[in-house]
């Protein structure tokens, strides 16, 4: 069974310096592809560099699309390139909210970071936030490549700020190389543990 590692960050607004950054963690997370399978938010941005630079090296990677379908998700995000994945989750075609998109990338945002190992927080914003108070409370391990920007390099002083128990295992790094060995040893001690 290989591990699911979720890539969280901007779906726009992207630096330079944050875009040489999410190429270097894909391709450091293609050295990988027997081991894993990426899951993203279906969209463009970060998460959309990273996967398409892990997938050129073989990784499997895997969308979790705010959308019902592949028309609608098509519609929400026309600059996203389909071809990425192996695999794209809709929410349910009964959800009460599908009309909202806000509500539903909240939905997508919970689906993801369930479904996930561990995740990777690069730069970000009040979505990826989201993302790591999810894996967070859900005791996931979380890296957070620092010297992206955004939220990624507020996480350390706000968790010092705002205590609360979890089980969650969070490493900082400004480098991807050693925030995936740490992330990949965690899941390792992790699953011999059950």
């Amino acid at each position: 069974m290989k591990y699911k590692i979720g890539i969280f960050g901007s779906a726009a607004d992207v630096l330079d310096i944050v875009i040489m950054k999410a190429k270097e963690l894909g391709e450091e997370l293609g050295k990988y592809d027997k081991e894993m399978v990426i899951i993203n938010g279906a969209t463009t941005g970060i998460p959309g560099l990273v996967s398409a630079e892990a997938q050129k090296r073989g990784v499997n990677v895997w969308g979790y699309s705010p959308a019902t379908n592949l028309q609608t998700h098509q519609k929400i995000t026309p600059g996203d390139d389909g071809s990425v994945y192996q695999k794209i989750v809709f929410i349910p075609n009964d959800y009460v909210f599908q009309d909202n998109i806000a509500v539903c990338r909240k939905y997508r945002n919970v689906t993801s970071t369930a479904v996930c190992d561990a995740g990777i927080i690069i730069s970000g914003r009040w979505g990826t936030m989201n993302e790591f108070t999810n894996l967070y409370d859900m005791g996931k391990i979380i890296g957070v490549l620092t010297g992206t920007g955004g939220i990624a390099d507020e996480l350390a002083g706000l968790t010092k700020k705002i205590s609360k128990k979890s089980s969650a295992k969070i490493f900082y790094s400004r480098s991807p190389q050693v925030l995936i060995s740490n992330i990949l040893r965690e899941i390792k001690i992790r699953k011999d543990k059950r």
